[in-house]
């Protein structure tokens, strides 16, 4: 009983934490055979509208980290300038690429989430965890780099900013990956700081990334060879497969983070070598798409009292060459930003919203076809 109990306990946890689909995201890198890195994520949002633009952060922009009660951590200015995206109009990064090529995602990480205690005296060194977005960005260009600088910091929890994020507590991880192609997953738990190398290039949310690779075992069983066609005869009977697909058979279908972190796994291996970057980016956004969440087939809470999960926005980031791409739930249209086009040198952010009105940009062929 004495060991029953804590496994209970733990096993209410997960399935709790697995349940909740309403703040979901999915990431994954595709490499092309010119050298191309291609990251891509979705972010589903169900607690409320992202309200989300898309940020320009110059060079040398000063920073100071809020760690709650009336404490100020540590301030900097950033080396280099990034474009990022923001939440609810405020300067919490969710996703982001930099002039170096250097991508961040910010994952939701509920359950498991739990930073470094506050230190008096060790300001100078501590920011809360909603800044340590802004932060990589501004300050590296390699993943190693922030291997080496990030046991230097002191990350905490500031609870004073869930009330203007709308009450929702700010339980997140992070995925890097630089122009080299090397990617990390940055985790908190239980107060220690946790760098694992993304060797499989996936990520979602809770349980925590070593959980999930361990996952994987499950399904190391899963090909994407269907049988062979034809007829099989059993007992006197035919049997005749009904249609293709068969392969993959047993993979995951619901929303949880698990099965999500299985299917993005498998939809990347799977992935028929891409030539070059346009390759890789048509391939990301198809895979994309197998992740986008219909509002109301996630519902957290009670028939009468739920919160939708759902997609907001998705990104792709062509890391080798500086671009960032998105498109959002009300315009699939993509669209792009040329980081090397851009000025960094100026004085103050810059904000463009994801879409400049949330209506679908459909373009009208008839025309095409008109002989009048």
């Amino acid at each position: 009983m004495k060991r029953t109990l804590p496994f209970l306990l733990s096993l209410i946890v997960l399935i709790a934490v697995i349940a909740n689909s309403s703040e979901a995201c999915t990431s994954f890198i595709l490499n092309a055979k010119d050298g191309s890195i291609i990251y891509g994520r979705t972010c589903e949002w169900g607690a409320f509208d992202a309200e989300s633009d898309v940020v320009l952060v110059p060079r040398n922009y000063s920073f100071v980290s809020d760690l709650g009660g009336g404490k100020q951590g540590m301030n900097w200015k950033n080396k280099y300038g990034f474009i990022a995206i923001n939440m609810l109009h405020k300067p919490f990064y969710l996703d982001g690429m930099n002039e170096a090529g250097l991508t961040i995602g910010v994952l939701f990480f509920p359950g498991y989430a739990k930073y470094q205690s506050f230190e008096a005296g060790k300001e100078s060194s501590s920011l809360n965890n909603a800044d340590l977005t802004s932060y990589i960005l501004g300050q590296f260009r390699t993943v190693d780099e922030i291997k080496t600088n990030l046991p230097n910091l002191r990350v905490v929890y500031n609870i004073d900013l869930e009330e203007q994020f709308k009450g929702t507590p700010a339980s997140l991880h992070y995925v890097v990956t630089d122009s080299n192609g090397n990617s990390i997953v940055i985790e908190y738990v239980e107060g220690i700081l946790h760098i694992h190398d993304n060797t499989i290039g996936v990520m979602t949310n809770s349980p925590p990334y070593d959980w999930q690779i361990n996952n994987l075992r499950n399904y190391s069983q899963l090909t994407p060879y269907g049988s062979v066609p034809g007829t099989k005869t059993v007992e006197g009977i035919n049997f005749t497969p009904f249609g293709a697909g068969a392969g993959l058979t047993g993979l995951p279908g619901d929303y949880t983070p698990p099965s999500r972190f299985v299917k993005a796994f498998f939809f990347t291996e799977t992935s028929i070598p891409m030539e070059n970057a346009d390759a890789a980016i048509n391939q990301a956004s198809r895979i994309l798409d197998n992740f986008d969440i219909p509002k109301g087939c996630v519902r957290e809470g009670t028939f009468d009292k739920y919160s939708l999960g759902y997609t907001q926005w998705s990104v792709i980031g062509d890391i080798k060459n500086k671009k960032y791409y998105w498109w959002t739930e009300w315009n699939r249209q993509m669209r792009v930003i040329d980081l090397d086009q851009l000025n960094f040198d100026g004085d103050k952010t810059i904000s463009i919203p994801l879409d400049e009105e949330r209506v679908e940009n459909i373009i009208d062929r008839s025309k095409d076809f008109s002989t009048k």
